[in-house]
């Protein structure tokens, strides 16, 4: 059971959670917008990057580890 911490806006406190498997990158965004009771705004463009929705979401940067290893950044 893979235990994540995330930080976006440069929070000093991580958001944290457990699941019962990996996650994917849009599951960790989708995970903030609940938490912080956000409904996105869609980023420019037919096919929007996840990094773009993070920008215009204003989340930037977004960074995990899971279960305390090496943190990762999602762009």
């Amino acid at each position: 059971m893979p235990f994540y911490k995330v930080w976006y806006r440069n929070n000093p406190q991580p958001l944290e959670f457990s699941s019962a498997g990996r996650v994917r990158d849009e599951e960790i965004v989708e995970r903030i917008f609940q938490h912080e009771s956000i409904t996105p705004v869609a980023a420019a463009g037919d096919a929007p990057t996840l990094g773009a929705l993070i920008e215009a979401n204003g989340l930037a940067p977004v960074r995990y580890a899971e279960d305390e290893g090496e943190p990762y950044t999602i762009e």
